[in-house]
């Protein structure tokens, strides 16, 4: 009798442990997965910085043009970020919409505008399409012609990409 006890609490604990197992290797496997997705995301997506130049009548305004050349499309572009400056002194800018009543963003007229990155046109929202150009308008009161910039677009995902240019004197 004993001996039956011990057997049906030995079959009793084994179906406790496969269960606890089972349950985990569900987590792990689901774990798994999504951080796979996420490094498939990562290494499908890719952007090129094309051109970049100085915009308008003022040395304020700079135009960068970035093409999505990866396989995937890019969401939530309006998550992008943009860094720019001086070689040495680069800085997050922030994006902004259009600002309502001035859709150039004159800065003497507009302070809100100053130091802030848009889309030049349409806004490539939610979704940044495979082979689709953007431009992107940065408007920063330090820009000086004869400076060596770097500017660096980083998608919501992580991928980036950097160039350097001089504004013309």
């Amino acid at each position: 009798m004993s001996e039956g006890i011990l057997i049906i609490a030995s079959v009793i604990v084994a179906t406790l442990i496969a269960g606890v197992v089972m349950s985990q290797v569900g987590v792990f496997e689901s774990t798994f997965k999504a951080t796979t997705e996420g490094q498939k995301d990562i290494m499908l997506t890719k952007i090129k910085i094309v051109y970049a130049t100085e915009t308008g009548t003022t040395t304020q305004n700079v135009s960068i043009w970035v093409k999505n050349i990866g396989i995937n499309p890019i969401l939530s572009a309006n998550n992008t970020d943009v860094y720019f400056g001086e070689i040495n002194s680069v800085q997050r800018i922030p994006h902004r919409t259009q600002v309502v009543g001035n859709p150039d963003c004159e800065v003497p007229i507009f302070p809100d505008c100053e130091d802030t990155w848009r889309f030049d046109k349409l806004e490539p929202s939610p979704v940044w399409q495979v082979m689709d150009t953007f431009s992107i308008n940065i408007t920063d009161t330090d820009i000086a012609p004869g400076v060596t910039y770097l500017v660096s677009v980083i998608t919501p995902n992580g991928v980036t990409d950097e160039h350097i240019f001089t504004l013309p004197t």
